[in-house]
């Protein structure tokens, strides 16, 4: 037969009170509505973004033919890896995915969009602009949201473990 004490009620109590949602999580709503946009809008540029290379391509010098093709490759896969970082990151409360996504996002995505919105020698269609207009603002967007996000889930996850290290320090000076 099982018997509490007082002593283990009180334990159980306090350590409810003091870690009220240790388990919780608390996504950040405009990093997740952000990846949401982004997630449906990819597929258009890389589409609008394929079809203008490919009317392009000869078009271009050998140097851009080889420049283009490279941000399209890059920019295609760390989208996806992006994407995948920032959702996991996001809805799992993960400081390291969430991170992975930011810096995708501020030092791989950012400068390619960029280059290619404002290099002439790219030969950029007006859909081709307008679209990586549309994605400097959803990366611009992500990149304030996911400093926000990590700044709250960092404090979050600061203020669980100082508590839990007082607690545990209160707990041994208690039994000692």
């Amino acid at each position: 037969m099982l018997a509490f004490t007082p002593q283990d009620i009180n334990n159980q109590i306090s350590y409810k009170s003091i870690y009220p949602d240790c388990s919780e999580i608390h996504p950040n709503l405009p990093l997740q509505i952000t990846l949401y946009l982004n997630l449906w809008f990819s597929p258009g540029w890389l589409v609008v973004s394929f079809i203008n290379l490919t009317l392009k391509y000869d078009n271009l010098t050998d140097v851009y033919k080889l420049i283009s093709v490279a941000i399209f490759l890059v920019f295609t896969i760390s989208e996806f890896a992006k994407l995948y970082l920032g959702y996991l990151g996001n809805l799992a409360g993960r400081i390291p995915e969430l991170a992975s996504c930011w810096v995708i996002s501020i030092l791989i995505e950012l400068p390619l969009v960029m280059f290619l919105l404002f290099d002439q020698q790219t030969l950029s269609h007006r859909s081709e602009k307008y679209a990586n207009c549309l994605m400097i603002c959803f990366l611009l967007t992500e990149i304030i949201t996911g400093m926000i996000a990590l700044k709250n889930l960092a404090d979050k996850h600061a203020k669980v473990f100082y508590l839990m290290h007082l607690y545990t320090q209160a707990h041994k000076a208690g039994l000692e």
